[in-house]
C-alpha cells in the first residue's frame, strides 16, 4: 500500500540557481529529467517571490518516497545545500510521520508547519 504526504519545498534563491543549474546539467545526459520537470509541474502551489528569488512548490497529496527518481533527485539537491537554503516540510499519513528539515523559517511566503489542538 502507497502512502501519500503533503510535503512544501522553500529554496532562498541560491537554492533555486542550484537547481537550476542541476536540471540544465541533467538534461543533456539524461532522460529522468522528464520525471523531474513533471513533479515540479504538479505541484499544487508553486509561489515565485520576485523580489527575493525565492521559490516553493507545495503538494497536497504526492508519493515522496527516495526510490523515485525524481525525489531522489530533489532530496539529493537538499542534502548538498547549506541548511539556510531550503525548507522542507513533508507531514505523512500518519500523526507521527513528519520530516521537517533546513532552517529556510523567514520565508517571503510564511511557509512553516502549524500544530495544534481543536475542539467543537
Amino acid at each position: 500500500m502507497s502512502e501519500y504526504s503533503n510535503v512544501g519545498i522553500c529554496l532562498t534563491n541560491a537554492g533555486r540557481h542550484a537547481l537550476e543549474s542541476r536540471i540544465h546539467a541533467l538534461e543533456a545526459v539524461d532522460e529522468k529529467i522528464r520525471h523531474i520537470r513533471n513533479l515540479l509541474n504538479a505541484a499544487d502551489t508553486k509561489l515565485d517571490d520576485q523580489e527575493s528569488g525565492a521559490v516553493a512548490w507545495l503538494w497536497d497529496s504526492v508519493k515522496w518516497y527516495m526510490d523515485y527518481d525524481d525525489v531522489s533527485f530533489i532530496e539529493k539537491l537538499l542534502q548538498e545545500l547549506d541548511e539556510t537554503e531550503y525548507l522542507f516540510i513533508r507531514i505523512g499519513e500518519f500523526n507521527d510521520d513528519t520530516d521537517i528539515r533546513g532552517t529556510f523559517w523567514d520565508n517571503p511566503f510564511s511557509m512553516n508547519l502549524i500544530r495544534g489542538i481543536v475542539h467543537d
